[in-house]
Formats: C-alpha cells, sequence, structure tokens
C-alpha cells in the first residue's frame, strides 16, 4: 500500500510544479553544450572567472571574512578582483566545491543555476502581470533563450553579466507593484522620496 503511495506523491508533485519543472528541464537543454569535454571555459573572461574563484576559495581558507584582495596573485602584491566584480558570483559557485568537483565545473553549474533561476524569475514576473501560467512559461523559456544571454553563457563567459539577466523582471516586478499601488500609497511614496 505504501509503495503505491509513493508514486502518487511524485504525480501530484510534478502535476502541481509542472511550470517550475518545465523551465528546469529546458534550462539543462540549453545547457548541455557546456558540459561537453571539448567545450572550453578558459577564453574570453572564463579565465578570469576561474582565477577569482581559485583566489576567493584561498582568501577565506587565509580567513579573510570578506575576501576581496586575494593575496597571493600578481607575485604575491595581491589583487582586489572581487572589489571588480559582484562577490555573489564567486561565493555561490564555491558552494559547489563541498563536493570536491573542479572550479570549472563549479562554474558550469553556477551557469546552470543562474539559467533556471533566470527562468523562473521571469516567469513569476509575467505570470503576476497576465496571470496566465502558459504565456508565463512560454516567457520564462524565452528569456532562457534571448541570443544575448547565450552569447554572455557561451562565447564571453561574462558570469556576472548573466546573473544580472535574474534580477531585471525582478526589479520591473518592483516598479509594477509600485505602480499598481493605490493613490495615497503613492503619494506617501512621492513625498517621501523628494525630502
Amino acid at each position: 500500500m505504501e509503495e503505491k503511495k509513493q508514486p502518487q506523491k511524485v504525480k501530484d508533485f510534478f502535476s502541481k510544479n509542472k511550470h517550475y519543472v518545465f523551465i528546469i528541464i529546458i534550462s539543462i537543454i540549453v545547457s548541455i553544450p557546456m558540459f561537453m569535454p571539448n567545450f572550453n571555459m578558459q577564453y574570453d573572461d572564463g579565465i578570469q572567472h576561474i582565477c577569482r574563484l581559485i583566489g576567493t576559495e584561498q582568501s577565506i581558507k587565509e580567513g579573510q571574512i570578506f575576501p576581496v584582495i586575494m593575496s597571493n596573485f600578481c607575485n604575491e602584491f595581491g589583487y582586489s578582483w572581487n572589489l571588480f566584480y559582484s562577490p555573489l558570483t564567486a561565493y555561490v559557485p564555491l558552494i559547489f566545491r563541498i563536493f570536491g568537483i573542479s572550479f570549472e565545473m563549479c562554474l558550469k553549474l553556477f551557469i546552470l543555476l543562474v539559467s533556471m533561476l533566470t527562468g523562473i524569475s521571469m516567469y513569476f514576473y509575467i505570470l503576476k502581470i497576465t496571470k496566465k501560467q502558459n504565456i508565463a512559461i512560454l516567457a520564462g523559456v524565452l528569456y532562457i533563450l534571448v541570443p544575448y544571454r547565450l552569447n554572455d553563457m557561451y562565447f564571453r563567459m561574462a558570469i556576472p553579466e548573466l546573473t544580472t539577466f535574474i534580477f531585471i523582471p525582478m526589479v520591473f516586478n518592483g516598479l509594477h507593484t509600485i505602480i499598481k499601488l493605490k493613490k495615497k500609497t503613492s503619494i506617501l511614496i512621492w513625498r517621501s522620496s523628494s525630502e
């Protein structure tokens, strides 16, 4: 009896969350070429981000709470790579190091995670505006497949720029919320911002 309940729970989970599952599957399909053995991440900005991961991990091991300066870079003079890029794009990929995988693979897994979150972020924004799940799913998938985003992902290796695609729908979602607020509330917003 217990064995029959398990598959039903799995079916219920997938039927309730089919929109997330579909976006995640598309993200995985789009990311497959990156996981091929002949894919080289060490050109354009890719080598910088791999070095940044190495330096951030070494700085954390040295005891820096917020690793900004990689002390052993540039002939031991140090280099402040994390001042130029968002620390989020260094800390999150390093979480995958817990499993003992390479820095390059950490970056690839982070890019896959970013692709998933990008589609889900757009899904929520369009769902809020249209209230139609199918349109929101389509928007999330198309946002993952935007040519400029794919260029950042496969040719430029612009990891921080790629990560910003998650937050663009959030910004528009916030603007949409502000516009839809009641008149009294928006008057309070204007007054507080002008003071």
